[in-house]
């Protein structure tokens, strides 16, 4: 009776990894040009344009996350670091590159200065990754 009852639960535990497998929502193109909007009022008070490279796209909904970058997560970081660090960024240097690092849920956001056309600073946010121990020689910027 006990092995019966240890093979079911083995098999509910692989349907339920499964069917989390299968609902779990990734980020889409379209979610990360809404992430980019909001980060964009933000910042604009500080004169800064906020871009997503491809490779962010991708490493966002990797697997080696463990658990999954939300949406929420990428709005509370961009909301937390500009009211922690939006005037310090702007008086950062073009070229400037950081990371920042939610300390709650371990997200790092590396991502570089550039001048664009139009002379306005552009935060290009190069990649994100869930990760406790992320190393850097970059400056780490914590929220």
């Amino acid at each position: 009776m006990e092995e019966r009852y240890c093979l079911l639960k083995n098999l509910i535990q692989k349907k339920m990894k499964r069917f989390k497998e299968y609902i779990s929502e990734e980020i889409t193109k379209n979610d990360l040009n809404q992430i980019e909007k909001y980060a964009d009022k933000l910042f604009a008070a500080v004169g800064i344009d906020v871009e997503f490279t491809r490779h962010f796209l991708d490493r966002v909904n990797d697997e080696r996350n463990k658990k999954p970058i939300n949406t929420a997560e990428l709005i509370r970081l961009f909301r937390l670091t500009f009211k922690k660090y939006g005037k310090k960024i702007a008086k950062m240097n073009p070229d400037a590159e950081a990371v920042i690092h939610d300390m709650e849920t371990d997200v790092n956001m590396p991502f570089v200065l550039n001048l664009d056309r139009n002379g306005m600073l552009d935060l290009v946010a190069k990649t994100v990754m869930r990760k406790k121990d992320f190393k850097t020689r970059n400056q780490k910027l914590e929220v």
